[in-house]
């Protein structure tokens, strides 16, 4: 038998390494400028799936949101890839690019060749990426390619085998949005949970902007004000607050006791933007002071800032399962220093209701057990005398089942895909037979085939009969010889 303790030890430090490797990819990605790349499905399934138009205007905004020295591409498929805002950093030219993109996506193509896409937008950054790249799908449909079901079958299975392993060895996460409930929405679920994204079945695709604003915030980890009393409070260390409305014509302005700001005020600071179901204001080096906004901000509007002093939070998966327990760790720094602050107060929401003070101090712990079905924003307020701060985070939490293999013998997904995130414990009421799935993967995955489906008290007891023998064989090798007397 050649499976022995040493391939088992070598197998779990090889894991070891691979997770303090990821760690520190990790820890790289959070100082490295944003890199997002959207993925828009052109085709004509797409008439009825987004009969509005709404990807144009989506997509708009969040080219204009995108910071500068960040990364970014747009590219189109269908039938085949094409390359909408070529990939490079964001500088000046993004700024005129909103109506080209609203005109130029349409929903034409005969096929949806999303393994194509997928493959572009994962390597567009080469094969040396200095951070993590946020990869933004939408999509309605299916892995439909030229060549008929086989064809397609054969496309969906190389995502699951090759695609889908490349984006996470080049430390890339996978938003993926479904315009329909007709979509592969098993094989969307995959791309997300394997890649630690963003999973989103819209309800209407009027609900594209905010899901494609939760995604964007994820890559940007972006940083927020909270309203207060219809108020904000600006500091001194804010570089550029962004004012960003969806479904309202009403101008967006900003008041202090001796002035406005909005989109009629002439200053070069500020920028106004606006589109089909949105508007934003851009305010450059803004005047430190307390702020009141002149129209009541509903749930899915944001304040979006750039600042050194930051609300850091733990990072966390965004799709995750209904018996998973999130862990949160928070607190205030200032380009990677704690900023302390005894008088600092904590208010956590997950869901539409803030609770009352949270915690109070220089960080905030705490876990949230059991999170219910469906989508939820995770908000977290930090107040003190100097800094006002807020974070939203968008999780999509999936109903707690065993996985199931996605079927590889046709284009469409089979069963429901379980959250592989969830912890793994043990269970007294598993039979033996299941017993062996309490092995971690990477050691189920070296096993020999015929031996991935004993259960586990025999791969302990052949494992122990492998020590005995190799124990056995060393006593007699080692034995000493006993020699005649002459």
């Amino acid at each position: 038998m050649r499976w022995t303790i040493s391939k088992i030890t070598q197998t779990f430090a090889c894991s070891l390494i691979t997770g303090l490797f990821a760690a520190t990819l990790s820890a790289t990605s959070a100082a490295s400028p944003a890199d997002v790349r959207v993925l828009v499905d052109v085709s004509g399934s797409m008439k009825k799936a987004d009969p509005k138009a709404v990807r144009g205007p989506a997509t708009a905004l969040l080219a204009a949101l995108l910071p500068d020295q960040s990364k970014g591409g747009i590219w189109l498929f269908g039938s085949d890839v094409r390359e909408l805002v070529p990939y490079g950093p964001v500088d000046a030219r993004w700024d005129a690019l909103g109506k080209p993109i609203e005109a130029s996506i349409g929903s034409t193509d005969q096929f949806t060749h999303m393994e194509s896409a997928l493959r572009t937008g994962i390597t567009a950054g080469g094969d040396q990426p200095t951070g993590a790249c946020h990869v933004i799908l939408i999509t309605d449909g299916i892995v439909d390619v030229q060549g008929g079901k086989d064809a397609s079958s054969a496309s969906r299975d190389r995502i699951l085998k090759t695609v889908l392993p490349d984006a996470t060895d080049k430390n890339c996460r996978i938003h993926t949005i479904a315009l329909s409930n007709k979509a592969d929405l098993p094989l969307l679920r995959q791309m997300a949970i394997q890649t630690n994204g963003l999973f989103t079945l819209l309800d209407q695709p009027g609900d594209l902007i905010p899901v494609m604003l939760d995604a964007l915030e994820l890559a940007l980890r972006s940083q927020q004000l909270p309203i207060r009393n219809q108020e904000i409070q600006i500091d001194r260390d804010i570089r550029q607050i962004r004012l960003i409305r969806l479904g309202s014509d009403t101008p967006i302005a900003l008041r202090s006791t001796d002035k406005t700001i909005d989109a009629k005020e002439q200053s070069q600071d500020v920028s106004y933007y606006s589109g089909t179901g949105y508007q934003t204001m851009i305010w450059s080096n803004p005047i430190p002071g307390r702020y009141t906004l002149t129209e009541q901000f509903g749930p899915t509007d944001r304040i979006l800032i750039d600042s050194d002093v930051r609300l850091e939070l733990v990072d966390l998966p965004p799709t995750i399962s209904t018996d998973q327990t999130l862990g949160l760790s928070a607190s205030i720094s200032k380009k990677g220093v704690a900023v302390n602050a005894d008088n600092r107060e904590y208010f956590v929401a997950f869901g539409a209701k803030m609770d009352p003070l949270r915690s109070k101090g220089n960080s905030l712990t705490m876990q949230i057990d059991s999170p219910q079905i469906g989508r939820s924003i995770l908000t977290i307020q930090s107040i003190d005398g100097a800094h006002e701060r807020q974070i939203q985070r968008a999780f999509e939490v999936l109903e707690a089942r065993p996985a199931m293999e996605i079927g590889s013998g046709t284009s469409q997904g089979v069963g429901q895909v379980a959250s592989t995130i969830a912890a793994q414990q043990a269970d007294p009421k598993v039979s033996t037979n299941d017993a062996a799935k309490l092995l971690p993967e990477t050691v189920t995955n070296q096993l020999p085939e015929e031996m991935r489906d004993w259960p586990l008290w025999q791969l302990i007891v052949s494992a122990l009969g492998a020590i005995a023998v190799v124990a056995l064989v060393i006593g007699l090798v080692l034995r000493p010889k006993h020699h005649s007397p002459e």
